[in-house]
């Protein structure tokens, strides 16, 4: 398989809410097992972006491309079901679940086993769950959390929660995960360790499209940045070229 390869393609993405046009007319590739960052200044469109992406808004005008299939159009579980997870801005652990049930209900997607079978305690359902129950605590290992796989999610530190979006994330078994702002409200070490998480995520031969604000950690980790700002294209390039380019120093610090 050639990892070069275009995995998804966005083309002329346009989301108007009301007569405010959110997204204008925005195009950019994202490259198998590659880190793609979204950027841009508050208000640009980053998450609208990830949005049409997953289904959760539909496009105005424009369409997207997954594995050279139009998704655009489909219901957010359709796009899942192709590949494509996220995480979002806000938490979105279920605080009354322990860490290990986290990640059982992202894996449970994958499973067989047909809701009769469940009620009625068939072989094949206790074998699932013991499988069920296996890899979601390796998946915790991954994440270092193994150890609070008992925990009440609700009791873990923040960054530890976050990384446990991202392990549920994962536990659907994607093609692509989305991630939209993993270290907001993390302090310098957190940010560290998430860092270091996405990366041994793409060397899992994932794909990635990161939302960041905390511009060390996209310049350093992201192969291509695409920069948004109002609704528009500005940028795009590796980290290098965007961090030179005038039009996105203009876009962040105003005009000299």
């Amino acid at each position: 398989m050639n990892h070069s390869e275009t995995m998804l393609s966005a083309h002329r993405l346009r989301k108007a809410f009301g007569g405010v046009l959110a997204v204008n007319d925005v195009s950019f590739d994202v490259r198998r097992n590659q880190i793609t960052g979204i950027i841009g200044p508050n208000g640009a469109g980053k998450t609208t972006i990830l949005n049409l992406i997953t289904g959760i808004y539909p496009l105005t005008s424009g369409n997207i491309l997954f594995e050279e299939k139009r998704i655009s159009g489909f219901k957010p579980f359709q796009i899942a079901s192709h590949g494509i997870t996220r995480t979002f801005q806000n938490l979105q652990v279920f605080q009354n679940m322990t860490v290990l049930e986290n990640v059982m209900v992202g894996l449970h997607t994958q499973t067989r086993s047909e809701f009769c079978s469940c009620l009625l305690h068939l072989p094949r359902v206790g074998k699932e769950e013991k499988k069920v129950r296996e890899e979601g605590y390796d998946l915790l290992c991954f994440f270092d959390l193994d150890k609070k796989a008992a925990w009440l999610s609700s009791s873990l530190p923040y960054g530890e929660q976050k990384r446990l979006e991202i392990a549920r994330a994962l536990a659907g078994k994607p093609k692509m995960i989305l991630l939209d702002e993993p270290a907001a409200g993390l302090n310098t070490k957190e940010t560290e360790t998430i860092s270091g998480l996405i990366l041994k995520i793409k060397e899992k031969g994932l794909t990635i499209i990161l939302v960041e604000h905390d511009m060390n950690l996209v310049m350093g980790i992201s192969d291509k940045i695409v920069v948004l700002h109002y609704g528009q294209k500005i940028s795009e390039g590796t980290p290098r070229v965007v961090r030179m380019d005038p039009n996105v120093i203009q876009a962040y610090l105003g005009k000299e």
